[in-house]
C-alpha cells in the first residue's frame, strides 16, 4: 500500500516540500507496510493540457514533457491515497499544480484509476489567511471529479486540509499549528485508506 505526496511548488525543498515531509511521515506511522512516495514537480517540465483528446483511450499524451515519467507511479495499483501540496499564489493554487491536475484527466478517461483513492490537500500561504482553504477546496474539486474520497485534516480541527503559513520568522517549520494540520492530514489519509482496504477484504 502506498500514499503519494505530490509537491507542486516550483521551488525545490522549500515550505511546501517540508510540510509534505511532515504529512507523509505521519501517514507512514499508521500501519506496517504502508509506504509513501514523494513526487516533487519543481524542475520538471509539465505543460498545460491541450484538450486534444489523445488520452481518451490510452494512458499516453502527445505532449513531450516530463509528465510521461510520472504516469507509472500515478497509475500504480498499490496507491491507496494521494496528497497534493501546493503554495498559494493570489489566493489560488500554483500554475504547476493546475497543469498537473489537468494532465491527470487521462486517469479518469482510462478506467477511473484514481477512483476510491483517499485524497488530501495541503496548502502553504505567505500570510496566515492568504487563501489556503480556497485553494484546498479547488484541488478537492478535481479529486471529486476522479471519484476520490476527500478527507479533512482530521481531529481535533477537522477542517478542509492542512493550512500552513510560511511568512513567520523561521519559515513554515516554525508554524506549529500549520505543521500540526499537515501531520494530522497525513494520519487521516492513511487511516481512512487502511480502513477502506480492510473493509474491502472482508
Amino acid at each position: 500500500m502506498k500514499v503519494l505526496g505530490i509537491c507542486c511548488s516550483p521551488r525545490p525543498g522549500q515550505a511546501t516540500f517540508k510540510a509534505m515531509q511532515v504529512c507523509l511521515a505521519a501517514a507512514r506511522e499508521q500501519g506496517e507496510g504502508l509506504k509513501t512516495v514523494l513526487i516533487e514537480l519543481a524542475g520538471l517540465d509539465i505543460r498545460p493540457c491541450l484538450a486534444c483528446g489523445e488520452c481518451n483511450s490510452q494512458l499516453a499524451c502527445p505532449i513531450e514533457d516530463d509528465f510521461a515519467s510520472l504516469i507509472p507511479t500515478l497509475a500504480d495499483e498499490e496507491v491507496v491515497g494521494m496528497i497534493i501540496g501546493t503554495p498559494v499564489y493570489f489566493g489560488m493554487m500554483a500554475a504547476q499544480c493546475k497543469a498537473f491536475i489537468d494532465r491527470c484527466v487521462m486517469f479518469r478517461r482510462n478506467g477511473w484509476i484514481f477512483r476510491n483513492r483517499v485524497g488530501g490537500v495541503l496548502a502553504v500561504g505567505g500570510v496566515r489567511n492568504g487563501g489556503q482553504e480556497l485553494t484546498i477546496q479547488a484541488v478537492q474539486a478535481a479529486m471529486l471529479c476522479h471519484d476520490m474520497v476527500c478527507v479533512s485534516d482530521g481531529q481535533p480541527t477537522a477542517h478542509f486540509g492542512a493550512t500552513v503559513f510560511s511568512g513567520t520568522a523561521g519559515g513554515a517549520e516554525r508554524d506549529d499549528f500549520g505543521m500540526q494540520t499537515a501531520s494530522h492530514l497525513g494520519k487521516r489519509v492513511a487511516e481512512v485508506a487502511l480502513r477502506m482496504r480492510n473493509t474491502n477484504r472482508r
